[in-house]
């Protein structure tokens, strides 16, 4: 549920899909505008001031993307959702770049997933700006509105639970990314440090966080899909870069972590810490000629890493598992 009544302008054009999400977001305790044109959700931003916008990006004229700019470019706080079919990294950095918070993935599944989207953007957060990179960031607003949305939201969480697993990360940089996806019993985390001079960094940032979205459900379907290979999943996440023509270079290693075996499974494009990072590395994301390996070998829980790339970040992470 939702700590207010935020009035949310749903902008969709599919009605069985419409009335779904109106259904959700008023059981969330919404208040919903409903419109099916680009041109009438525009005009009624401005006549009911929403707290946030909901937006189908395959819209007939104007499409998505050219209304997500043009409320961008009237009203920029206003925070902006878009919502599409479309699996490819390419349309994703094209929401970003055009002032979408978040991206929606249909047919949706997760419910729950859209309901927390929909409150992070809503909810205030009072430490949006990190001191030691206010240059950077002056630079990064100037040039790209997609970044300093980016920065403003990037915060640590030093503490996580995810089922019988408990996560302890120290970031020393906001150019640092730590994700985790459950598979079952065991854990996948994706370690990745970023080039914070580079102009698509802040937009690849927030596409990593989508990019495993896809073979997660595939996962949920298929147990032997493609998140069963940390080496696939890595050349999977440098093609999808590459695909959407974002020049960024990326050090990025996959552990899968397995509770019944007490082993690790790794990848590792990149990043550095330890011999096995050394002797699987396949050098940073964002070339065309990557061709990852895997490693496995047997571990102990706690298992703890310390790994760095080549920007002068580092990344300290503790994973217990219940049973031990």
């Amino acid at each position: 549920m939702f700590e207010s009544s935020p009035l949310i302008l749903l902008i969709e054009d599919d009605p069985v899909f419409r009335r779904l999400m109106v259904a959700y977001l008023e059981l969330w305790g919404a208040r919903v505008i409903e419109v099916d044109d680009g041109d009438e959700g525009i005009w009624l931003a401005g006549e009911r001031a929403p707290d946030l916008v909901l937006i189908n990006l395959l819209l007939a004229a104007p499409n998505g993307l050219e209304v997500i700019a043009c409320l961008k470019q009237r009203y920029p706080a206003l925070p902006v959702i878009a919502v599409s079919a479309r699996l490819q990294m390419a349309d994703v950095a094209r929401a970003l770049r055009a002032g979408a918070e978040d991206y929606l993935i249909k047919p949706i599944r997760n419910w729950r997933q859209v309901e927390k989207a929909i409150a992070a953007c809503l909810r205030p957060d009072s430490r949006r700006v990190f001191d030691e990179l206010n240059e950077h960031l002056a630079f990064f607003r100037r040039e790209d509105m997609a970044a300093s949305r980016l920065c403003r939201g990037l915060r640590q969480r030093p503490e996580r639970d995810l089922g019988a697993w408990q996560l302890s990360c120290r970031q020393s940089s906001p150019w640092l990314l730590a994700e985790y996806v459950r598979l079952d019993q065991d854990l996948l985390l994706l370690l990745a440090e970023f080039d914070p001079l580079n102009m698509d960094t802040p937009v690849v940032m927030t596409l990593i966080t989508f990019l495993l979205h896809d073979p997660l459900r595939q996962y949920q379907d298929q147990p032997g899909s493609l998140l069963n290979n940390p080496g696939l999943t890595l050349e999977y996440i440098n093609r999808l870069i590459l695909d959407a023509g974002l020049d960024c270079r990326v050090n990025l290693a996959l552990y899968r972590l397995q509770a019944n075996s007490s082993s690790v499974v790794l990848a590792n494009g990149g990043m550095a810490g330890n011999d096995w990072l050394a002797r699987c590395d396949a050098g940073p994301l964002g070339s065309s000629t990557l061709s990852a390996s895997q490693l496995s070998y047997s571990c102990s829980f706690p298992f703890d890493l310390t790994l760095h790339g080549g920007f002068g970040g580092e990344i300290q992470l503790t994973a217990r598992h219940g049973h031990y």
